[in-house]
Formats: structure tokens, sequence, C-alpha cells
């Protein structure tokens, strides 16, 4: 497996002379509270609107495949679709590098809505991708180092300061008139998708670039295809059934044992030593780590399927040195790299960025990106 350079431009070299805020995880990848309305006006809505036109467009939105089985898209669009975590990525690369920096902002969106307990989420999202130059990413940056909030050494979580003042306070106004400010469909260069059908048993990952104003339909590396599917049946039993379809092309063996793991783990725990489950674990650290793979590099279900099978196995094998078994593959950061997760294995729970139902979802992989976005600052 070859390893992925991603080439860090300092941004402090864009700023000589200007005094830098020190900014932490929480100011890079951002995620909202949820509202106590689910139509609360302070969110941020497809038709939200600002110098760069709207943020999604319905004809944009209606490119992907129906997001929730229960309403069409047009439907989700207009009542549901809500911001609720916005990532800024000054380095974006996709393939096998060196590759140079892309600078974009990633919102993350999932349908809100209510019921009887309150406001919760549907377990499905969209990824919208806005991209700038260097002038325009230069004037932004300035702007976005006032949002340097907390401490610096806190672990990624739902947004301290936003948590406490919710979105009527002056750190979400400030953050709302700054994405409307950059980001609408004049800079939108991408859109991708995870659904959910068939009783929260099924997740299709898709996505597309805007070329010429117009969708081009992306291919999933590892797959040959435009869509990529997960199923999973027995996540009442904190375990595996089900898997990727298809499954992913690899020549390496641990690679192959991931996809039998995420099909039958129960199978998969009989039939392979622990020599063989410390290689696919392995892997798994390979596929969190940003300097390993990038989506350029990786499919869409086994980057999302990852977090739960490392927690599967912290999990099932308690015994293994996990503070030093992995070294060689893990994301090396000083930042505080804790995972926030209750450490419950959910094989139905996907969710990278977002929420799942109520509860928030951040993934070790976005951890990992984040420290890395945040190590390239303080260089």
């Amino acid at each position: 497996m070859k390893t992925i350079v991603t080439v860090f431009l300092s941004l402090g070299l864009l700023y000589a002379g200007e005094c830098r805020a020190a900014l932490g995880l929480n100011d890079l990848s951002i995620l909202l509270p949820l509202p106590e309305q689910a139509d609360d006006s302070a969110q941020l809505s497809p038709v939200s609107s600002g110098a760069q036109g709207a943020l999604l467009s319905l004809k944009t939105f209606q490119g992907i495949i129906q997001l929730v089985p229960e309403h069409p898209n047009f439907k989700t669009w207009r009542d549901q679709l809500k911001v609720v975590a916005v990532r800024m990525d000054p380095c974006f690369v996709e393939g096998e590098g060196p590759l140079p920096c892309r600078r974009q902002i990633r919102l993350v969106w999932q349908p809100v809505i209510e019921d009887m307990d309150g406001v919760t989420t549907r377990d499905a999202a969209i990824h919208s991708f806005y991209e700038f130059d260097e002038a325009t990413f230069a004037v932004l940056w300035k702007d976005w180092q006032r949002l340097s909030s907390g401490k610096t050494t806190d672990a990624l979580q739902v947004h301290p300061r936003l948590k406490s003042e919710g979105l009527q306070g002056p750190h979400w106004k400030y953050l709302r008139a700054l994405l409307l400010k950059h980001c609408g469909e004049k800079n939108l260069i991408r859109m991708t998708a995870m659904n959910v059908m068939a009783d929260e048993m099924l997740w299709i990952f898709s996505g597309f670039d805007i070329v010429d104003g117009a969708p081009k339909v992306m291919n999933i590396p590892r797959v040959r295809g435009q869509t990529h599917a997960v199923t999973q049946t027995s996540f009442q039993f904190q375990s595996f059934t089900g898997g990727m379809t298809p499954r992913p092309e690899v020549a390496s063996g641990s690679d192959q044992a991931f996809a039998e793991l995420t099909s039958d783990s129960y199978r998969f725990k009989k039939s392979y030593s622990e020599t063989q489950v410390k290689e696919m674990l392995s892997t798994v650290f390979e596929y969190e780590n940003p300097e390993k793979h990038n989506p350029g590099t990786l499919d869409c279900a086994s980057c999302h399927l990852a977090n739960m099978v490392h927690q599967w196995g912290e999990a099932n094998y308690k015994h293994f040195d996990w503070k030093n078994e992995f070294k060689a593959v893990a994301f090396k950061s000083s930042w505080n790299l804790a995972n926030t997760s209750k450490n419950i294995v959910r094989p139905n729970q996907l969710r990278a960025f977002g929420y799942f139902g109520r509860e928030p979802a951040i993934s070790q992989r976005v951890i990992n990106e984040t420290a890395a976005t945040a190590n390239s600052l303080m260089r």
C-alpha cells in the first residue's frame, strides 16, 4: 500500500507580519449544537443566500439519489435539510501525492426534524464543497481567525462556545455571515451523499462534481462504480452482518479481511487468528490516517466503516497493547486525539461528522484530518 504524501503549505507564509490567532480542532471542524426547534430561523438552509448565491439550489440537490425513503428529494430540501457541521480545509488533496493544495470549505447537511422527544436528525447526509482561489482564500482565512475560541487542546466535540451560546449567540452570527459571504452556488464544486433506506439497514454513497455548471458523476475508488452500498442487519448485538456492495477490489489480504469482518464478524472472529486480526486492524488505522489515504485512494464504505471496526476491535480484543501495537501506521499528532464516542459498537453508525439521531457522531478519521490541518497551520 502506497503512502499518500499530503503537501501542506504553511498559511503563515500568506500572512507574513500578521499575528495569527491560535485555532483549536473545534475552530476547524465545527459541529453545531442541535437547535431547540427544527425550524429555527438561525439555521442555515439550502436557500440561505449571500454574495455567492444560495448555498444549495434545488436543481443541484436533485442530482443526488433519493436521500430518505419517506420523502422525495424536493420535500427534504425544502422542509428538513440543515447545516449541522462546517469543515475548513486549507489543503484538500485527492489521489496519490504529492499534490497541490485546494482551498475549501465543506458544509455537512442532514435532515433536522422534530419528534415527540424534541429535535433529532435522520441518518442521511449531504456534503457540499466550496472552493477558493488563493487571493479569495487569503481574505477568508484572515476573517476565519477571529473564530478562535476555547482551548487549543480541547478534543473535537460539539463546539463548546456554540453549545453555550446557542444559534442565537454572537459566535454563530459571525460564522453564519462569514459562510454566506464566501459560500454559494457560484463556487460549489462538489456534492457527496449518503442516503438511508430499507428500514435503516441500507446506506448508499454517491457524489458528483460540478463541471461547467453541470453535474459529472464521480467514480468511487477501489470499486469501479458510481455508488457504494453498506448493509447492516444485526446492530442490536454489536456485531456486523451485511457488508459492502460491491466489495472493494483490493490485493491486500488485510483489506479482504476487513471486508469479511464487516460482512459477518461472528464468523470472522472464529476464522481469523489474533495475528491476522492485528494485521487487519493495522489496515483500519491506515484507513483512519490522512497521511496514508485520502478521498482519491479509499472507497466511501471502507472509510465510514473504519471507525466502528476500530471500536469493535477494542471491545473484542481488550488484551491487545492498543497504545503501542499500531504505532507504525496510526496517525501521529501532538493534538488531543481522544475520541469523544462512548466506545459503544454500533455497526449501523456510519456517520463520520454530524449526528446519529440526537447523539454527536465524530469518527477518528475526522479527528485525525482536523489535527493534520491544525498541524499544518502551526508550521
